[in-house]
């Protein structure tokens, strides 16, 4: 693989930002064995990168270890031969990343539906999985169980048909209580493992609904457009609301032990494959509840 560098920075970090699935220890063998060089010379970790070097990858970097079924109690809403819909948990990461091989959503759907049972034009990584939830956001989910369907919803999510609705309990309360929140996100300049709104990138658009507020708080509902890598997260921190209990983008301390986003996807629906519309519900998780009703956020 080549990569063209668009910033200075050290090799093994613009490397390890752009793929944050792999460690950068062994991006730092890769480089020490040369395995990773800069416009086709030898180089150390610790080169700092001018715009526009040319890094040139071993494609051995990618390769991705046996994932090996697990056990898992997956919480199934609905399934049929096509694909099934399932209710993530928290602290769940959905498929292997880096030298994370264990414990993830598909250790678990190997489980249930074998290789065979499950897409796999996505990445050998990734069987069954045509789009993802953050490890801590719970909610609902689509697997495809085979390639025929993967096609289908992958062209769903590129043409923005499929309906994606979430809730969250988020800092502040807001002004304006319903609204449309359309801008550009890209990589964050400062930190290219977090997510930034910028001038450049790719269009992100949400629309969000105050559900209930309280001093302080708000119990809030988002309906994505679109689906970039930490949207929500992102879009609700850009207008001064962040997640309560977001470790990445909140920075706002409170007294509660809580280290993980209060996100939710409740709804999701779409027209299938012969032509019906179909939705599904899923309420939140405990732990969502509970400081729903510690907040006075419930019903």
């Amino acid at each position: 693989m080549k990569l063209q560098a668009f910033e200075s920075i050290r090799v093994d970090k613009y490397i390890s930002d752009e793929f944050e699935e792999i460690p950068r220890e062994k991006i730092k063998t890769f480089i020490k064995n040369k395995k990773i060089k800069v416009n086709n010379k030898a180089i150390k970790p610790s080169y700092k990168l001018e715009v526009d070097d040319e890094i040139d990858i071993d494609d051995e970097l990618f390769e991705v270890p046996e994932i090996k079924p697990e056990p898992m109690a997956l919480k199934i809403v609905y399934e049929n031969d096509d694909y099934a819909v399932i209710d993530k948990d928290e602290n769940v990461i959905v498929h292997p990343a880096g030298s994370i091989i264990s414990g993830t959503l598909v250790n678990g759907l190997l489980d249930k539906y074998g290789y065979e049972g499950l897409s796999h034009i996505g990445g050998d990584d990734r069987p069954g999985i045509v789009h993802r939830l953050d490890k801590d956001t719970t909610g609902l989910m689509v697997i495809t169980k085979n390639n025929d369907s993967y096609k289908y919803m992958k062209t769903l999510f590129e043409t923005r048909k499929f309906d994606k609705e979430y809730i969250a309990i988020v800092h502040g309360n807001f002004d304006k209580k319903s609204g449309r929140i359309e801008n550009y996100m890209d990589r964050d300049i400062n930190n290219r493992r977090k997510m930034a709104v910028r001038s450049s990138g790719r269009i992100a658009i949400s629309e969000y609904e105050v559900i209930k507020e309280v001093e302080g708080y708000s119990l809030v509902k988002i309906h994505i457009i679109t689906g970039r890598t930490h949207q929500i997260r992102v879009h609700m921190t850009d207008i001064n609301h962040p997640l309560v209990g977001d470790p990445v983008y909140g920075n706002v301390k409170t007294n509660f032990n809580l280290d993980h986003q209060l996100l939710h996807c409740r709804f999701i629906g779409f027209t299938d494959q012969n032509g019906q519309y179909i939705s599904f519900k899923a309420d939140p998780h405990a732990i969502f509840l509970k400081y729903q009703n510690v907040l006075g956020l419930g019903d």
